[in-house]
């Protein structure tokens, strides 16, 4: 049975690497989200609480609910749909005013605010009707952020937002201190712009793909050792002798140049793994080369080996199907066991 092994040392790895830029590891808030790209959110959250980290972010309520408590705080950043308080330490984010205006009293939120991305987030001019909203209805701000959209790329819009939510920052901190409010976390960095950030200044970063050994950062920008976290393995099923001529799988789209010994394994594009048309050469990092379509539950590789590593390296395979590394990690079947890698 196809499986996937986690290598904890590397993900430690990776996180030391942000810690450092950040300047501590409690500056780290660890993006579990999408089952934690592909990787399992249960075994990663297990693996993110022992490294030391207490703060995780998520996509919705349901993987909130399963790990919550783990941490001091789990932040959901897409789910619109939760109109209720189910732990304080489970926090909302907030994405519109018309949100803002559907949650109870004492609902633990960070607001989320557009300086440029344009896909989500209050508007720069809406910042003090939330504000006003959020001291009146007394919901409790935790938080305060926006998201980058061009951290990877080598430009200036990453400054141009970033001195945005700086007067966004002073908008919030002169209300709170005006109305004796909590101050609330203020964070804005993911991966790429916190490994780009010369002096980290903020309350945290919010980091996801580099955590697990990737990041699409400019190589301008900066160079990282970062290693990744996964490797997908498949199992043989069956082998078979071709001879020179033959034809392997859905359209006989390979006409095999020799005779050889193929074998099937145990994945497809119904687990997840990209469909591969049988044209080009797909090959992997262990030299195995693809023969034929992919089906649904299997792939055919020359050779006769137990197992094969499919993914010791995303990004190899994401440049194959031109697309990016997270494509290839979070689409991933659940189905597919997940395991921590032994030495």
């Amino acid at each position: 049975m196809s499986y996937i092994t986690l290598n904890r040392a590397n993900y430690y790895h990776n996180l030391d690497i942000l810690s450092q830029k950040a300047g501590d590891k409690s500056k780290i808030m660890a993006v579990l989200k999408d089952n934690a790209y592909g990787h399992g959110i249960e075994i990663m959250a297990g693996f993110a609480k022992d490294f030391g980290i207490t703060k995780v972010a998520v996509k919705n309520l349901s993987e909130a609910l399963a790990i919550h408590h783990l941490f001091e705080e789990v932040l959901i950043l897409a789910d619109q749909s939760c109109f209720q308080v189910f732990a304080q330490n489970i926090s909302m984010s907030v994405h519109s005013y018309e949100l803002l205006q559907k949650l109870p009293k004492d609902m633990p939120i960070h607001l989320n605010v557009d300086t440029g991305m344009r896909r989500d987030g209050v508007g720069l001019d809406e910042v003090q009707k939330c504000l006003q909203y959020i001291l009146k209805h007394k919901l409790n701000l935790k938080g305060v952020f926006t998201h980058y959209r061009s951290s990877d790329d080598l430009n200036s819009e990453f400054y141009w937002q970033r001195e945005l939510f700086a007067k966004v920052k002073s908008e919030v901190r002169y209300f709170v201190e005006k109305n004796s409010l909590s101050m609330p976390k203020f964070h804005s960095c993911n991966s790429s712009s916190l490994l780009r950030s010369e002096m980290f200044d903020e309350d945290y970063a919010r980091c996801g793909i580099a955590t697990f050994g990737y990041c699409a950062i400019d190589p301008l920008l900066g160079l990282f050792d970062l290693r990744p976290v996964m490797t997908l393995w498949a199992e043989r099923l069956s082998s078979r002798y071709i001879k020179k001529g033959e034809k392997v799988g859905y359209g006989g789209v390979y006409e095999s140049p020799k005779s050889q010994i193929v074998s099937t394994y145990d994945i497809g594009y119904g687990d997840g793994f990209f469909r591969y048309d049988g044209l080009g050469e797909l090959a992997f990092c262990d030299g195995k080369t693809v023969i034929g379509r992919l089906s649904m539950d299997s792939l055919c590789v020359e050779g006769e080996d137990e197992k094969i590593r499919l993914i010791p390296c995303a990004q190899e395979l994401a440049e194959f199907f031109k697309t990016i590394s997270y494509d290839v990690l979070s689409k991933l079947s659940t189905s597919i066991k997940r395991v921590e890698e032994s030495f």
